[in-house]
Protein backbone atom coordinates (compact mmCIF):
# COMPACT_ATOMS: atom_id res chain seq x y z
CA UNK A 1 0.00 0.00 0.00
CA UNK A 2 1.42 3.77 -0.10
CA UNK A 3 2.94 5.00 2.29
CA UNK A 4 1.86 8.11 4.08
CA UNK A 5 4.67 10.03 4.25
CA UNK A 6 5.48 9.85 0.58
CA UNK A 7 4.28 11.86 -2.46
CA UNK A 8 2.39 8.91 -4.13
CA UNK A 9 2.90 9.01 -7.94
CA UNK A 10 -0.80 8.27 -8.61
CA UNK A 11 -0.19 6.93 -12.45
CA UNK A 12 2.69 4.33 -11.88
CA UNK A 13 0.41 3.04 -9.37
CA UNK A 14 -2.99 2.77 -11.37
CA UNK A 15 -0.57 1.02 -14.13
CA UNK A 16 0.53 -1.49 -11.71
CA UNK A 17 -2.81 -2.06 -10.79
CA UNK A 18 -4.16 -2.35 -14.23
CA UNK A 19 -1.88 -4.91 -15.64
CA UNK A 20 -2.37 -7.26 -11.88
CA UNK A 21 -5.93 -7.03 -12.88
CA UNK A 22 -4.87 -8.35 -16.36
CA UNK A 23 -2.84 -10.98 -15.05
CA UNK A 24 -5.17 -12.25 -12.36
CA UNK A 25 -8.71 -11.01 -12.43
CA UNK A 26 -9.76 -12.96 -9.81
CA UNK A 27 -7.31 -10.95 -7.12
CA UNK A 28 -9.32 -8.60 -4.92
CA UNK A 29 -7.00 -7.92 -2.09
CA UNK A 30 -5.77 -4.05 -2.02
CA UNK A 31 -8.65 -3.37 -4.52
CA UNK A 32 -9.55 -0.26 -2.50
CA UNK A 33 -6.25 1.26 -3.07
CA UNK A 34 -6.83 0.54 -6.31
CA UNK A 35 -10.22 1.98 -6.81
CA UNK A 36 -9.02 5.38 -4.35
CA UNK A 37 -6.39 5.77 -6.69
CA UNK A 38 -9.31 5.59 -9.60
CA UNK A 39 -11.26 7.90 -7.79
CA UNK A 40 -8.76 10.54 -6.76
CA UNK A 41 -7.59 10.29 -11.14
CA UNK A 42 -11.35 10.74 -11.68
CA UNK A 43 -11.42 8.00 -13.87
CA UNK A 44 -15.17 7.12 -13.16
CA UNK A 45 -15.43 4.65 -16.02
CA UNK A 46 -12.82 2.23 -14.96
CA UNK A 47 -14.06 2.60 -11.51
CA UNK A 48 -17.58 1.52 -12.43
CA UNK A 49 -15.66 -0.92 -14.34
CA UNK A 50 -13.65 -2.11 -11.26
CA UNK A 51 -16.61 -1.97 -9.08
CA UNK A 52 -18.26 -4.70 -11.43
CA UNK A 53 -15.66 -6.89 -11.61
CA UNK A 54 -15.39 -7.32 -7.62
CA UNK A 55 -18.86 -7.72 -7.46
CA UNK A 56 -19.02 -10.33 -9.92
CA UNK A 57 -16.19 -11.84 -8.25
CA UNK A 58 -17.57 -11.50 -4.69
CA UNK A 59 -20.13 -9.29 -3.28
CA UNK A 60 -19.43 -10.39 -0.04
CA UNK A 61 -15.75 -8.89 0.38
CA UNK A 62 -15.05 -5.20 2.17
CA UNK A 63 -12.95 -4.60 -0.62
CA UNK A 64 -15.98 -5.28 -3.12
CA UNK A 65 -17.95 -3.25 -1.21
CA UNK A 66 -15.67 -0.37 -0.71
CA UNK A 67 -15.21 -0.38 -4.44
CA UNK A 68 -18.86 -0.25 -5.29
CA UNK A 69 -18.92 2.53 -2.30
CA UNK A 70 -16.19 4.77 -4.17
CA UNK A 71 -18.31 4.65 -7.44
CA UNK A 72 -20.96 6.08 -5.78
CA UNK A 73 -18.95 8.43 -3.76
CA UNK A 74 -17.48 9.54 -7.51
CA UNK A 75 -21.44 10.11 -8.43
CA UNK A 76 -22.55 12.10 -5.93
CA UNK A 77 -24.78 9.71 -4.65
CA UNK A 78 -23.27 9.61 -0.94
CA UNK A 79 -26.29 8.21 0.67
CA UNK A 80 -25.58 4.44 -1.46
CA UNK A 81 -21.90 5.47 -0.83
CA UNK A 82 -22.37 4.85 2.95
CA UNK A 83 -24.69 2.21 2.76
CA UNK A 84 -22.09 0.08 0.82
CA UNK A 85 -19.15 1.39 3.37
CA UNK A 86 -21.50 0.50 6.19
CA UNK A 87 -21.76 -3.46 4.51
CA UNK A 88 -17.48 -3.20 4.20
CA UNK A 89 -17.86 -2.67 8.13
CA UNK A 90 -20.25 -5.45 9.12
CA UNK A 91 -17.88 -7.65 7.08
CA UNK A 92 -15.24 -6.42 8.71
CA UNK A 93 -15.50 -3.65 11.71
CA UNK A 94 -11.60 -3.20 11.87
CA UNK A 95 -11.61 -2.05 8.17
CA UNK A 96 -9.98 1.27 9.02
CA UNK A 97 -10.56 2.58 4.85
CA UNK A 98 -14.32 2.36 5.17
CA UNK A 99 -14.24 4.24 8.11
CA UNK A 100 -12.86 7.36 7.06
CA UNK A 101 -14.26 6.77 3.56
CA UNK A 102 -17.86 6.53 5.39
CA UNK A 103 -16.72 9.80 6.75
CA UNK A 104 -15.91 11.63 4.04
CA UNK A 105 -19.24 10.90 2.71
CA UNK A 106 -21.51 12.04 6.11
CA UNK A 107 -19.03 15.17 5.92
CA UNK A 108 -20.34 16.42 2.20
CA UNK A 109 -23.88 15.77 3.49
CA UNK A 110 -22.97 18.03 6.38
CA UNK A 111 -23.57 15.26 9.21
CA UNK A 112 -20.24 16.63 11.22
CA UNK A 113 -21.39 14.21 13.99
CA UNK A 114 -21.76 10.70 12.52
CA UNK A 115 -18.79 12.15 10.41
CA UNK A 116 -16.09 12.73 13.42
CA UNK A 117 -17.12 9.60 15.05
CA UNK A 118 -16.20 7.70 11.64
CA UNK A 119 -13.19 9.44 11.90
CA UNK A 120 -12.05 8.80 15.28
CA UNK A 121 -13.12 4.87 14.61
CA UNK A 122 -10.21 5.52 11.56
CA UNK A 123 -7.53 6.90 14.26
CA UNK A 124 -8.03 4.03 17.15
CA UNK A 125 -7.59 1.43 14.24
CA UNK A 126 -4.27 3.47 12.87
CA UNK A 127 -3.43 7.02 14.06
CA UNK A 128 -1.33 7.02 11.21
CA UNK A 129 -3.80 7.36 8.31
CA UNK A 130 -3.40 10.83 7.81
CA UNK A 131 -7.07 11.33 5.61
CA UNK A 132 -8.66 10.35 9.05
CA UNK A 133 -6.91 13.60 11.23
CA UNK A 134 -7.56 15.78 7.88
CA UNK A 135 -11.25 15.08 7.40
CA UNK A 136 -11.47 15.67 11.24
CA UNK A 137 -10.04 18.93 10.78
CA UNK A 138 -12.30 19.35 8.31
CA UNK A 139 -15.55 18.54 10.34
CA UNK A 140 -14.72 20.98 13.20
CA UNK A 141 -14.05 23.60 10.48
CA UNK A 142 -18.31 23.41 9.48
CA UNK A 143 -18.37 23.67 13.24
CA UNK A 144 -16.58 26.92 13.11
CA UNK A 145 -14.28 25.36 15.86
CA UNK A 146 -11.51 26.58 14.46
CA UNK A 147 -8.59 25.92 17.00
CA UNK A 148 -9.81 22.28 17.31
CA UNK A 149 -9.27 21.93 13.40
CA UNK A 150 -5.88 23.67 13.51
CA UNK A 151 -4.81 20.82 16.11
CA UNK A 152 -6.13 18.55 13.28
CA UNK A 153 -4.60 19.88 10.44
CA UNK A 154 -1.55 20.36 12.20
CA UNK A 155 -1.35 16.46 12.80
CA UNK A 156 -2.27 15.63 8.90
CA UNK A 157 0.64 18.32 7.59
CA UNK A 158 3.27 15.84 10.39
CA UNK A 159 1.86 12.70 8.57
CA UNK A 160 1.94 13.55 5.13
CA UNK A 161 3.88 16.74 4.46
CA UNK A 162 3.89 16.94 0.53
CA UNK A 163 0.59 17.32 0.10
CA UNK A 164 -0.42 21.10 -0.53
CA UNK A 165 -3.78 20.12 0.07
CA UNK A 166 -3.17 19.69 3.79
CA UNK A 167 -0.92 22.84 4.00
CA UNK A 168 -3.71 24.99 2.24
CA UNK A 169 -6.44 23.58 4.72
CA UNK A 170 -4.00 24.73 7.43
CA UNK A 171 -3.74 28.17 6.30
CA UNK A 172 -6.84 29.02 5.57
CA UNK A 173 -7.95 27.81 9.18
CA UNK A 174 -4.87 29.78 10.34
CA UNK A 175 -6.75 33.14 8.12
CA UNK A 176 -9.69 32.68 9.98
CA UNK A 177 -8.06 32.84 13.60
CA UNK A 178 -6.35 36.06 12.51
CA UNK A 179 -2.60 34.69 12.31
CA UNK A 180 -1.33 35.86 9.15
CA UNK A 181 2.26 35.75 9.63
CA UNK A 182 1.44 31.62 10.57
CA UNK A 183 -1.25 31.52 7.24
CA UNK A 184 1.69 32.35 4.76
CA UNK A 185 4.28 30.42 6.03
CA UNK A 186 1.54 27.21 5.65
CA UNK A 187 0.50 28.96 2.24
CA UNK A 188 4.55 28.85 1.27
CA UNK A 189 4.65 25.56 2.32
CA UNK A 190 2.38 24.22 0.02
CA UNK A 191 3.30 26.15 -3.01
CA UNK A 192 6.92 24.07 -2.51
CA UNK A 193 4.84 20.57 -1.44
CA UNK A 194 2.99 21.45 -5.09
CA UNK A 195 5.65 22.21 -6.86
CA UNK A 196 7.91 19.24 -6.17
CA UNK A 197 4.73 17.04 -6.64
CA UNK A 198 4.63 18.45 -10.28
CA UNK A 199 7.95 18.56 -11.08
CA UNK A 200 8.22 14.74 -9.77
CA UNK A 201 4.99 13.53 -11.89
CA UNK A 202 6.53 15.17 -15.34
CA UNK A 203 10.24 13.01 -14.43
CA UNK A 204 8.26 9.75 -14.49
CA UNK A 205 5.74 10.43 -16.84
CA UNK A 206 8.90 11.87 -19.27
CA UNK A 207 6.80 14.41 -20.72
CA UNK A 208 9.24 17.53 -19.54
CA UNK A 209 11.55 18.96 -17.46
CA UNK A 210 10.66 18.88 -13.91
CA UNK A 211 8.87 22.23 -12.99
CA UNK A 212 7.01 23.98 -11.06
CA UNK A 213 3.15 25.25 -11.51
CA UNK A 214 2.58 27.44 -8.97
CA UNK A 215 -1.34 27.48 -7.86
CA UNK A 216 -2.41 31.02 -8.54
CA UNK A 217 -5.21 30.70 -5.99
CA UNK A 218 -2.36 30.23 -3.00
CA UNK A 219 -0.13 32.81 -4.49
CA UNK A 220 -3.26 35.61 -4.06
CA UNK A 221 -4.02 33.51 -0.39
CA UNK A 222 -0.80 34.88 0.49
CA UNK A 223 -1.23 38.88 -1.63
CA UNK A 224 -3.85 38.78 0.38
CA UNK A 225 -2.27 38.01 3.80
CA UNK A 226 0.16 40.65 3.08
CA UNK A 227 -2.31 42.91 2.46
CA UNK A 228 -3.78 42.35 6.03
CA UNK A 229 -0.33 42.91 7.47
CA UNK A 230 0.30 46.52 5.68
CA UNK A 231 3.25 45.34 3.77
CA UNK A 232 2.40 46.83 0.29
CA UNK A 233 5.64 45.68 -1.82
CA UNK A 234 5.19 41.95 -0.56
CA UNK A 235 1.39 42.40 -1.88
CA UNK A 236 2.72 43.89 -5.47
CA UNK A 237 5.21 41.28 -5.78
CA UNK A 238 2.68 38.41 -5.04
CA UNK A 239 0.23 39.58 -7.22
CA UNK A 240 2.88 39.87 -10.01
CA UNK A 241 3.70 36.25 -9.39
CA UNK A 242 -0.32 35.44 -9.41
CA UNK A 243 -0.43 37.00 -12.92
CA UNK A 244 2.51 35.49 -14.14
CA UNK A 245 0.78 32.00 -14.08
CA UNK A 246 -1.57 32.42 -16.76
CA UNK A 247 2.25 32.59 -19.32
CA UNK A 248 3.92 30.13 -17.31
CA UNK A 249 7.10 32.35 -16.84
CA UNK A 250 8.25 31.11 -13.53
CA UNK A 251 9.64 27.53 -12.71
CA UNK A 252 11.48 26.31 -9.45
CA UNK A 253 15.32 25.75 -9.67
CA UNK A 254 15.35 22.16 -10.46
CA UNK A 255 18.62 22.43 -7.50
CA UNK A 256 16.46 23.51 -5.10
CA UNK A 257 15.05 20.79 -2.46
CA UNK A 258 13.03 23.57 -0.16
CA UNK A 259 10.93 26.61 -2.25
CA UNK A 260 10.48 27.94 1.12
CA UNK A 261 13.74 29.45 1.67
CA UNK A 262 13.35 31.53 -1.99
CA UNK A 263 9.72 32.70 -1.63
CA UNK A 264 11.08 34.16 2.07
CA UNK A 265 13.86 35.71 0.53
CA UNK A 266 11.64 37.33 -2.03
CA UNK A 267 9.18 38.30 0.82
CA UNK A 268 9.79 41.87 -0.23
CA UNK A 269 9.06 41.92 -3.90
CA UNK A 270 8.75 45.62 -5.30
CA UNK A 271 6.95 45.92 -8.65
CA UNK A 272 7.53 46.44 -12.11
CA UNK A 273 10.00 44.32 -14.65
CA UNK A 274 12.41 44.04 -11.60
CA UNK A 275 10.12 42.21 -9.69
CA UNK A 276 9.95 39.82 -12.34
CA UNK A 277 13.71 39.77 -13.15
CA UNK A 278 14.32 39.11 -9.51
CA UNK A 279 11.80 36.02 -9.48
CA UNK A 280 13.08 34.45 -12.40
CA UNK A 281 16.70 34.69 -11.21
CA UNK A 282 15.47 32.97 -7.66
CA UNK A 283 13.28 30.07 -9.52
CA UNK A 284 14.48 30.28 -13.30
CA UNK A 285 13.09 28.86 -16.32
CA UNK A 286 9.88 28.52 -18.52
CA UNK A 287 7.42 26.24 -18.30
CA UNK A 288 3.54 26.14 -19.21
CA UNK A 289 0.79 28.32 -17.59
CA UNK A 290 -2.31 28.38 -16.25
CA UNK A 291 -4.40 30.21 -18.76
CA UNK A 292 -6.63 33.19 -17.73
CA UNK A 293 -8.44 32.11 -14.37
CA UNK A 294 -10.84 34.09 -12.09
CA UNK A 295 -8.07 34.69 -9.44
CA UNK A 296 -5.29 36.00 -11.85
CA UNK A 297 -8.03 38.76 -13.38
CA UNK A 298 -8.81 39.26 -9.65
CA UNK A 299 -4.91 39.96 -9.31
CA UNK A 300 -4.84 42.24 -12.37
CA UNK A 301 -7.55 44.49 -11.20
CA UNK A 302 -5.68 44.89 -7.64
CA UNK A 303 -2.54 45.54 -8.81
CA UNK A 304 -3.71 48.14 -11.09
CA UNK A 305 -5.84 49.61 -8.53
CA UNK A 306 -2.24 49.66 -6.62
CA UNK A 307 -0.63 51.57 -9.84
CA UNK A 308 -3.20 54.17 -10.49
CA UNK A 309 -2.85 54.96 -6.50
CA UNK A 310 1.10 55.39 -6.76
CA UNK A 311 -0.31 58.11 -9.70
CA UNK A 312 2.95 58.68 -11.48
CA UNK A 313 3.78 58.01 -15.29
CA UNK A 314 4.70 54.45 -15.90
CA UNK A 315 2.74 53.38 -12.91
CA UNK A 316 -0.22 54.96 -14.62
CA UNK A 317 1.06 52.90 -17.87
CA UNK A 318 1.27 49.73 -16.40
CA UNK A 319 -2.41 50.27 -15.04
CA UNK A 320 -4.03 50.76 -18.27
CA UNK A 321 -2.27 47.50 -19.77
CA UNK A 322 -3.18 45.86 -16.69
CA UNK A 323 -7.37 47.03 -16.95
CA UNK A 324 -6.93 46.67 -20.84
CA UNK A 325 -5.62 43.09 -20.35
CA UNK A 326 -9.32 42.71 -18.25
CA UNK A 327 -11.51 43.87 -20.94
CA UNK A 328 -10.44 40.85 -23.03
CA UNK A 329 -10.14 38.23 -20.14
CA UNK A 330 -14.14 38.25 -19.64
CA UNK A 331 -13.47 38.69 -15.73
CA UNK A 332 -13.82 42.12 -13.63
CA UNK A 333 -14.98 43.81 -16.69
CA UNK A 334 -17.20 46.45 -14.88
CA UNK A 335 -14.52 47.08 -12.61
CA UNK A 336 -11.98 46.91 -15.33
CA UNK A 337 -14.04 49.99 -17.36
CA UNK A 338 -14.65 52.00 -14.55
CA UNK A 339 -10.68 52.13 -13.66
CA UNK A 340 -9.79 53.04 -17.37
CA UNK A 341 -12.07 55.69 -17.06
CA UNK A 342 -10.49 57.03 -13.71
CA UNK A 343 -6.80 56.39 -15.10
CA UNK A 344 -7.53 57.99 -18.95
CA UNK A 345 -8.70 61.03 -16.65
CA UNK A 346 -5.84 61.08 -14.77
CA UNK A 347 -3.26 60.83 -17.98
CA UNK A 348 -5.27 63.49 -19.95
CA UNK A 349 -3.73 64.43 -23.18
CA UNK A 350 0.05 63.59 -22.26
CA UNK A 351 -0.75 59.99 -22.22
CA UNK A 352 2.00 58.07 -23.93
CA UNK A 353 -0.66 55.05 -24.65
CA UNK A 354 -2.61 55.95 -27.94
CA UNK A 355 -6.12 55.67 -26.87
CA UNK A 356 -6.66 53.04 -29.67
CA UNK A 357 -5.00 50.51 -27.77
CA UNK A 358 -7.88 50.61 -25.52
CA UNK A 359 -10.79 47.71 -26.29
CA UNK A 360 -14.61 47.66 -25.04
CA UNK A 361 -14.82 50.94 -24.91
CA UNK A 362 -17.17 53.65 -26.91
Amino acid sequence: MLQANLCPDYDKAERTFSKILQRDPLRLDYLEAYSNILFVMDKTARLAFIAQVATSTDRFRPETCLAVGNYFAKRSEHEKAIVYFRRALTLDRSYQAAWTLMGHEYLELRNTHAAVECYRRAIDINRKDFRAWYGLGQAYELLEMHLYSLFYFQRATALSPPDPKMWVAMGQCLDKLSRWQQAIKAYKRALAAGAENIGDTNILQNTVDPASNLDPDITHAIALDYDKLNDTDAVRGWLELTIAQEEGILERAEEAGDLTASFNANASFVAGQSTRSAIEEDLGGVRAGTGVTATTSRAKLWLARLEYVKGEGPHLVRALQLTNDLLTDGYEVEEAKALMHEIQGRMGAKSSVPMTTVAGLT
